[in-house]
C-alpha cells in the first residue's frame, strides 16, 4: 500500500496553483485558491495544500469574507501534521491551529483541548488531494475520516456518475469528471449542516474541476478557470 501510495505521490506537481470562480446561487461571489507546494515541516518532507476563499471588493457593503486553510502531510506516507484555519469575515475573526500526533494518537488544539486521531484522518483540505491520489469510478465507494471544528466523522464517499463540467482551464470547455459525494454520518463537516459533492476530472491530473457545497438557504459553487504547475 505504501509503496501504491508514494507512486502517485510521485506524480504531483512541486508546485501548482487551481483558480475558481465562486457563486452563491446565480450571483458571482469571489474567488477561490487551491494551492500546493512541495516543502518540509519541521524537517519532515511534506506538502503544504492551502484554500483561500474571499469575496468581490464590490460585495463589501454586503458581506466581507476572506478565509485561508492551511494542511501539512507527511510526503511518504499522507498523514496529517499540522492544519491552520484564519478566518476573517464581518464582525468575526479568528484563528484555529491544530497539530497532529502521531506518537500518542491525539489531535492537538493550541488552547490544550485533544481528541482521538484516527489512522488515516483527512482535513477539509487534504480530502481534494486524497481523492486525487486515490480516485473513484462510477458505482465506487470509500470510507475515510474527517476531522473539523472539533469533530471527528465517517463518510462514506461514492463515484455517483460521470458529468462533463464547463470550464475555462479545459481546452474545450469541457471536463469529462466523475461526481464524488460524501454521505457524512454526523451533523456535517462541510459548514452548517452542509453537503459537499465535488467533481474530478477523469484525466491523469485528476482536478476537482467543480466543488459545490449544498446549504440549507443555497449553495456555494467553486468551478476551476485556470491552472498553474512547476515541475
Amino acid at each position: 500500500m505504501k509503496l501504491l501510495l508514494l507512486f502517485f505521490l510521485s506524480a504531483l506537481p512541486r508546485q501548482e496553483m487551481l483558480t475558481y470562480e465562486v457563486w452563491l446561487g446565480p450571483i458571482h461571489a469571489g474567488e477561490m485558491k487551491l494551492s500546493l507546494l512541495e516543502t518540509q515541516y519541521k524537517g519532515q518532507d511534506a506538502y503544504r495544500f492551502r484554500s483561500v476563499l474571499y469575496t468581490k471588493q464590490s460585495l463589501s457593503w454586503l458581506y466581507r469574507l476572506h478565509d485561508t486553510l492551511y494542511s501539512y502531510v507527511a510526503k511518504d506516507s499522507f498523514k496529517l501534521l499540522y492544519f491552520e484555519k484564519r478566518i476573517h469575515e464581518s464582525n468575526y475573526d479568528t484563528v484555529v491551529r491544530v497539530r497532529y500526533d502521531w506518537n500518542s494518537s491525539r489531535i492537538l488544539y493550541e488552547d490544550g483541548t485533544s481528541y482521538p486521531l484516527i489512522p488515516g484522518t483527512l482535513d477539509l483540505v487534504s480530502i481534494y488531494y486524497y481523492f486525487r491520489l486515490n480516485p473513484l469510478g462510477v458505482n465506487e465507494e470509500r470510507k475515510i475520516t474527517i476531522h473539523a471544528d472539533r469533530k471527528t466523522e465517517t463518510s462514506i464517499v461514492k463515484g455517483a456518475q460521470e458529468v462533463a463540467v464547463r470550464s475555462q482551464a479545459s481546452p474545450t470547455g469541457l471536463f469529462s469528471c466523475t461526481k464524488l459525494v460524501p454521505e457524512v454520518t454526523g451533523k456535517g463537516s462541510f459548514g452548517s449542516r452542509g453537503k459537499l459533492l465535488f467533481y474530478m476530472t477523469n484525466d491523469n491530473n485528476r482536478y476537482p474541476a467543480l466543488i459545490k457545497t449544498m446549504m440549507t438557504l443555497g449553495s456555494i459553487t467553486a468551478r476551476l478557470k485556470r491552472v498553474w504547475q512547476k515541475n
